[in-house]
């Protein structure tokens, strides 16, 4: 057993490759820097590592002062809860180094955190393919990238980086080391696509981040139509060089049912329109699996990969949610009919499940399905995060939306997305850490901007949110997000006045634009306009918002928990009632 799967020290387990540390006080987490050197004391324990030593190891490329290693070591001494003067597990040896004065239980660990998730044997991430085809797209070399990763999500203890991370690296010519520094992996696949016609050479090979050496890699020639069982050839010899072995593939069409280098290339295509989740990609992309069922009535993975556009269009607020969410059900249920253990085709089902119908617990059967059939996909790790949520399983949920950054950790969304969960959990401070992170890939994201103000303001930092709010700035009068914030963090900032101001200059652009009824009750209810916030949130259920499985959770809301209507909405959709001594006006007029 390696360090990286897990060991203790004392009392705590600490949880490299999830960048966890489980001790009396609960689950702690540590950033991957800092993880890194404790691993490196782990390894040498109880002997002194010198600071020169630990810089080398993890920081390889240098540019790194001393004090990147300082802020480290402090962070690992709040998260060990060890004191500086008087410590207990980490002591600095003057003018030598450090050391751990704990001893190091290397023993393989049995699930301590109760999250249900296997160990871990290190991750692995699937570079883009490099198409080598003068003058054609990337068509072919992308739709293998995609297919790859999705096959070795079926890893069971291999974590395996998703494809938006992946297609950050697309055509960076970035080093491996550059590579470990920002995805934390254990495995680098990188190769090649040659098409000539409707014949294909394709190179892969398999490089040990840890020494930076290629310890695997094999040659083939195929014809487009076998692509299919070509990527599960590849995954299954790419699966066996690193000691792993893969289940039996599912995602293949039938015995007998042939497909056309045509539907291969929808399908190719199809998918990777899917990745880049906007509604015009997304229409275009279903285009393409419309015509991949058409033509191939048999072949699971078309079905459900249009079913899943379909959820995801209506989850994105595109126009006709009843007919979009009716077509996913039909579409999804083709597929398991074809192939009941599809692992796309269960997190779709899971996922509408939830947001759809409010369906908890058949989601989750869902979910569990599918995530024990890709353990690495992000889709369903995030719409399980969502269901823990609701239910206020938050340990759970936590683990889930950890797991999801892991497996995506460039993805701006799932970033942004941490950020959405922990304020659900009102851990405002892990909340504004997750919107840095998204914020420092991406620093014009508006979504992320926005949402830092609000979580500013709830974390009691008003004066800053709003300053931030301010420099921001509405793009125009048709502003809407900008103006449902400005309402959030006023009302979060006690300022009702401004506030009211704000969710008018909504209500007045509603004449004229279809904005969300979700959106609307979030900010009249900042107002404090509770009678039209209940208004907009009947609303919203007849719209089929996806946000509504969080009605009760969000803090949005919380002046509305006493409200009739507002229980009886919950009841109508199933919902659990709110925590107990969680409505805030009922608080403040008793005080």
């Amino acid at each position: 057993m390696t360090l990286e799967n897990g060991f203790r020290l004392g009392d705590r387990e600490v949880l490299p490759l999830e960048g966890r540390i489980v001790g009396p006080a609960g689950v702690l987490h540590v950033e991957p820097k800092a993880m890194s050197v404790l691993l490196e004391l782990a390894r040498h324990a109880p002997a002194v590592r010198t600071r020169e030593q630990i810089l080398r190891v993890v920081w390889p490329r240098g540019f790194v002062g001393d004090d990147a290693l300082t802020r480290c070591i402090g962070q690992l001494r709040r998260a060990l809860g060890d004191a500086p003067k008087a410590p207990a597990w980490l002591e600095t040896v003057p003018k030598r180094g450090y050391r751990l004065k704990v001893p190091v239980d290397r023993r393989e660990r049995s699930d301590p955190a109760g999250d249900g998730l296997p160990a871990r044997n290190g991750s692995l991430i699937v570079l883009p393919f490099q198409s080598l085809s003068a003058g054609a797209d990337d068509l072919v070399a992308d739709g293998l990238t995609e297919l790859l990763i999705l096959r070795l999500a079926a890893l069971r203890n291999v974590r395996v980086i998703s494809r938006t991370t992946s297609m950050q690296f697309k055509g960076a010519r970035a080093s491996v080391g550059e590579i470990v520094a920002r995805t934390a992996v254990r495995w680098v696949i990188e190769g090649s696509v040659l098409q000539s016609g409707n014949l294909l050479q394709v190179v892969v090979q398999l490089i040990d981040a840890r020494t930076d050496t290629h310890c695997w890699a094999a040659d083939y020639l195929r014809d487009l139509r076998d692509l299919l069982s070509l990527q599960n050839e590849i995954a299954a010899s790419l699966a066996a060089a690193i000691g792993m072995r893969l289940e039996a593939a599912t995602e293949t069409p039938a015995p007998g049912l042939a497909l056309t280098t045509s539907v291969i290339g929808d399908y190719l295509r199809g998918r990777a329109l899917i990745s880049r989740r906007t509604v015009a990609d997304l229409r275009h992309a279903r285009q393409r699996f419309d015509a991949v069922t058409e033509a191939a009535p048999g072949y699971a993975a078309g079905w459900a990969s249009l079913a899943e556009c379909d959820m995801l269009l209506a989850h994105y607020g595109a126009p006709d949610p009843e007919r979009l969410i009716a077509s996913c059900e039909r579409n999804v249920e083709r597929a398991l009919t074809l192939d009941p253990e599809l692992g796309i085709a269960l997190s779709t089902r899971g996922a509408a499940r939830f947001f759809f119908r409010c369906d908890l617990d058949a989601a989750a059967r869902d979910l569990r399905r599918a995530l024990g059939v890709l353990p690495s996909y992000s889709l369903a790790m995030t719409s399980m995060a969502s269901v823990c949520a609701v239910r206020r399983e938050f340990d759970e949920a936590r683990v889930w939306i950890d797991q999801a950054v892991m497996v995506d950790p460039l993805d701006v969304g799932i970033n942004m997305n941490f950020g959405d969960h922990m304020i659900l959990q009102r851990r405002y401070g892990d909340a504004l850490h997750g919107l840095r992170r998204a914020l420092a890939m991406a620093p014009e994201h508006r979504p992320s901007r926005l949402r830092i103000c609000w979580a500013l303001a709830l974390d009691g930092q008003h004066r800053a949110g709003t300053e931030l709010l301010n420099g921001i700035g509405p793009v125009d009068e048709a502003d809407a997000p900008w103006f449902e914030y400005a309402a959030l963090v006023a009302g979060a900032c006690g300022d009702t006045d401004s506030a009211l101001r704000h969710y008018e200059a909504l209500v007045r652009r509603s004449a004229s634009q279809r904005l969300p009824a979700w959106s609307m009750a979030r900010a009249a209810t900042a107002a404090r306009q509770y009678d039209a916030a209940l208004n907009w949130l009947e609303g919203a259920a007849r719209e089929r918002s996806s946000s509504l499985p969080f009605l009760a959770l969000t803090p949005a809301f919380d002046a509305l928990h006493a409200e009739a209507r507002f229980r009886a909405l919950l009841d109508q959709l199933r919902l659990p009632p709110p925590a107990p001594g969680s409505d805030v006006r009922t608080r403040v007029e008793s005080a």
